[in-house]
């Protein structure tokens, strides 16, 4: 039924796959920095051209867009899906920096566990911008999605144990402020990413 309504644009789908492979990329690089002890500038350097390439590839998508006379989703469906997917590397560039700028050295276990909250969104995000131009019903979408929105869950009681530890175990001030900052930037990936479901959702809805 999907595939009926949707006018021939694969490249618009191409390019949201290469910005998929971003993203893929910047979690994948998120969960290598936060466990290792290795040279952090090589991971502050690759997290920055990830970014930057997500970047080029989302302004693609809306240079296209503003050219396109027939689109295979709503224009302001796919202008919301590339700012959203880019807006999730973004803020993993956005963590990694941070950690690099306030010399943070002890990396808390808190961060792998938000890497893996990472890892298993993006799986789950990557099969969904993989079949949507080809899925026929939207019953494979809605797993994903209400799977996306346990992560979430999942990230909020992540991020209110870590604020409770902080406060009740961490003495410096600055350190608490710094810590803060992370913790809320990694609160927000998963928000957005459920964000990304929730427009994807819609989508699906609109042509089933």
């Amino acid at each position: 039924m999907l595939q009926f309504f949707m006018p021939k644009q694969p490249i618009f789908f191409e390019l949201f796959q290469q910005l998929d492979e971003c993203l893929k990329e910047i979690v994948a690089l998120f969960r290598e920095f936060v466990e290792s002890s290795d040279n952090p500038d090589h991971y502050f350097q690759k997290a920055k051209e990830i970014e930057h390439r997500g970047d080029a590839i989302a302004h693609e998508i809306i240079d296209r867009l503003n050219r396109a006379f027939i689109t295979p989703l709503d224009r302001e469906d796919i202008y919301l899906l590339a700012q959203e997917i880019d807006d999730i590397i973004d803020l993993i560039e956005d963590v990694i920096q941070n950690i690099g700028l306030y010399g943070i050295k002890e990396k808390k276990e808190i961060l792998v566990d938000f890497s893996k909250l990472f890892v298993s969104a993006s799986e789950d995000l990557s099969k969904m911008i993989c079949c949507l131009p080809k899925q026929k019903d939207g019953s494979y979408f809605e797993k994903l999605i209400i799977d996306i929105h346990g992560l979430e869950d999942k990230g909020d009681i992540l991020f209110q144990k870590g604020l409770q530890q902080l406060f009740e175990k961490e003495p410096n001030p600055v350190a608490v402020i710094k810590w803060k900052d992370i913790l809320e930037g990694l609160e927000e990936v998963m928000d957005k990413y459920q964000e990304v479901g929730d427009i994807i959702r819609g989508i699906i809805v609109k042509f089933s």
